[in-house]
């Protein structure tokens, strides 16, 4: 549950936060960080929207983005009655791509990670590859055409060791896994292929002779039409990650999103990684929740 207000120090003590989260995702934010403190000595000036704080096992830089100041607690200390107020915070490297644009942005031929840097990230991307094209227009969010370019892309973007990489989900899929659950499946479990059809549909464009390009069309899901579109990306966009379990554990904050675990027998991968701490009275309780899932390939 460490909250850093500079880089090397300062750290909001143990008995002032009373909740912490962190969260790993597979997103153009791959980090976020959410916690509440008691508004004492000074704490409130120094936790406003724009500043920023380090926390978690990276010890990674995080801007405030959201606070909400709650009800009083019903203590009192010295003259004044406690107050605590929820933080969220998003990775600093990556919050700006979360912002609406003041100005568009068009390029062509450019990589993702210049596409991902015009938005106000400031990270290099690994394994980077060539966008045809990449536009957000004024007073949009860039992560929305971000994400809709890993899915023509059929990649996801991971956050390890600080450096974030884009890989493709096949390749998520086939790594070893860092832990082994064990042989019984106690995790929380979703089938729903009735689901899955209507989530996932089958994209269809056009090409440059105004013919129609269809996707993986073997399976009866919903369609959708999307503009300039190839046969690689139609096929890319049906291929997806699915969520099929959900584990809870003990508080595990190596596990990050797109690490693979086995349960049961089964290699899954982590979509979105939970950990959280709480001060119950002096107590700190600790836990994680992990997001599990598997490829849906439309082929």
């Amino acid at each position: 549950m460490n909250i850093l207000l500079k880089e090397n120090g300062d750290q909001l003590p143990t008995d002032v936060v009373l909740r912490w989260v962190l969260r790993s995702d597979l997103a153009p934010v791959p980090r976020t960080v959410e916690f509440t403190a008691k508004l004492i000595d000074g704490v409130e000036d120094r936790l406003v929207e724009g500043a920023s704080f380090w926390s978690g096992r990276e010890n990674l830089r995080y801007e405030i983005v959201h606070t909400d100041k709650a009800q009083p607690l019903g203590q009192v200390q010295g003259k004044s009655q406690q107050q605590s107020m929820n933080v969220t915070g998003l990775l600093y490297n990556c919050a700006n791509v979360a912002k609406p644009r003041q100005t568009a942005i068009v390029q062509e031929g450019q990589t993702f990670g210049a596409a991902y840097r015009s938005s106000g990230a400031y990270a290099s991307i690994a394994n980077d590859f060539v966008v045809p094209r990449f536009t957000c227009f004024r007073g949009f969010e860039p992560s929305v055409q971000l994400v809709q370019i890993l899915q023509e892309e059929g990649a996801a973007l991971v956050l390890r060791n600080g450096q974030i990489s884009a890989i493709r989900l096949v390749d998520l899929m086939a790594q070893s896994p860092v832990d082994d659950i064990g042989q019984v499946d106690s995790a929380a479990k979703v089938t729903s292929e009735f689901q899955q059809f209507q989530q996932v549909p089958s994209y269809f464009s056009t090409n440059d002779k105004a013919d129609l390009v269809f996707g993986p069309m073997n399976q009866g899901r919903r369609m959708s039409f999307q503009p300039g579109m190839d046969l690689r990306q139609l096929r890319n966009a049906s291929s997806v990650l699915v969520r099929t379990k959900t584990v809870d554990s003990m508080i595990c904050q190596q596990i990050v999103a797109g690490d693979v675990l086995r349960v049961a027998g089964e290699n899954l991968v982590v979509l979105t990684a939970a950990h959280c701490m709480e001060n119950n009275e002096g107590a700190v309780e600790d836990r994680s929740r992990l997001w599990l899932g598997k490829l849906f390939d439309a082929m």
